[in-house]
């Protein structure tokens, strides 16, 4: 059993690294919390119906007399969680560090024993396993795709080394968005140097995209989107990128950028209405939907309440928790990590989008 720490391209020697302080470790990705990008909806073990109750048809003609004008009910539509209980595990035998590395060097006494474990070493094996899980959760809910491919065999997901089944347990967002885009029921605005034919010119937007965009979808959501929850702009970084040099560039740059100096707490706006920002998805999309040619749909943006696009989990604990234990027989640590997965577009209506 091989330890999650491997030593092998690492020249250990006299003056190798004594403390834990010396070490550089790789700085994990950007993520805000989830709860910024999706209401998350607790108690959803299994396939669970969601009844939607529509409105009555119009009402109220000239009277005919004794017997009214019959009217229609009402319209009843359903959709369903069906989460899938998403796991891990990872293994690491304490005995295959190397006891020459002495920033994570054990005790003495303790060198008869591969159960125990540096504080520091702990640490960050499980710091590492809970930021590994809330990627993947990310990565789930908005690229999850039942009937994912790879480039070559009719899909976008990258070629090389792909595994379908990190990706095909359930359909995420964004191929609920390309469902309800499909069906007209979800309003796009297209970005075209999304369908270029290079990286370079992909990555050559023009100056008024990212503008084009967010006007675009405010204009073209419905109107009861703005009645109720939180509603927020979502978009690449690639969309932000150029957002703000627009702002840089034109006259009302100054003003936009007074009000963000005095309101840190949401730094990006338009018309009043917050702009999240998924690195998420720029990096899942650069690395993981790359045609060699191009990227599958690089620049990407929706506006939408979080409540409309919750993430259905059975408690939020477990998506933040790691259970770790030692087992004497095999002398290795364990640390598991698993929580029910399911995300939904809910109302169409209520969501704009543009790619």
């Amino acid at each position: 059993m091989a330890s999650l720490i491997d030593f092998s391209d690492l020249t250990l020697n006299e003056e190798e690294a004594r403390e834990v302080s010396q070490a550089v470790f790789e700085d994990v990705y950007v993520k805000g919390p989830l709860s910024n990008f999706h209401y998350i909806q607790t108690g959803i073990k299994m396939k669970t119906q969601i009844p939607f109750f529509g409105l009555l048809p119009m009402l109220g003609k000239v009277s005919s007399g004794c017997t009214p004008n019959a009217a229609s009910g009402l319209d009843l539509t359903e959709k369903y969680w069906d989460p899938e209980l998403i796991d891990f595990r990872l293994t690491h035998c304490q005995g295959d560090v190397l006891q020459l590395y002495k920033m994570w060097q054990r005790a003495a006494k303790a060198l008869d024993t591969w159960e125990s474990m540096d504080n520091a070493q702990m640490n960050f094996i499980v710091d590492r396993a809970k930021d590994a899980h809330l990627e993947a959760i990310l990565r789930i809910s908005s690229f999850g795709d039942e009937a994912i491919a790879v480039v070559g065999g009719g899909g976008n997901l990258t070629a090389a080394g792909a595994d379908t089944g990190f990706w095909n347990m359930l359909d995420g967002l964004w191929d609920q968005i390309f469902t309800g885009v499909a069906a007209e029921t979800v309003d796009r605005t297209t970005i075209t140097e999304n369908g270029l034919a290079t990286y370079a010119l992909q990555a050559a937007l023009g100056d008024t995209v990212a503008l084009d965009c967010l006007r675009g979808m405010y204009e073209g959501i419905d109107p009861r989107a703005f009645q109720s929850g939180t509603l927020k702009y979502q978009v690449t970084k690639s969309l932000l990128n150029n957002w703000q040099a627009l702002l840089e560039d034109k006259s009302l740059a100054n003003a936009v950028l007074d009000n963000v100096e005095k309101d840190r707490t949401t730094p990006y706006s338009y018309r009043g209405i917050p702009i999240e920002v998924r690195y998420d998805w720029d990096r899942t999309i650069a690395t993981y939907f790359d045609t060699t040619v191009v990227h599958y749909l690089p620049h990407r943006a929706i506006l939408t309440p979080v409540e409309n696009i919750p993430i259905g989990t059975s408690d939020e604990e477990s998506m933040n928790a790691i259970d770790s234990f030692y087992d004497k027989k095999d002398k290795t640590w364990y640390y598991d990590g698993a929580s029910y997965l399911d995300c939904k577009l809910l109302e169409e209506h209520k969501i704009a989008v543009a790619y």
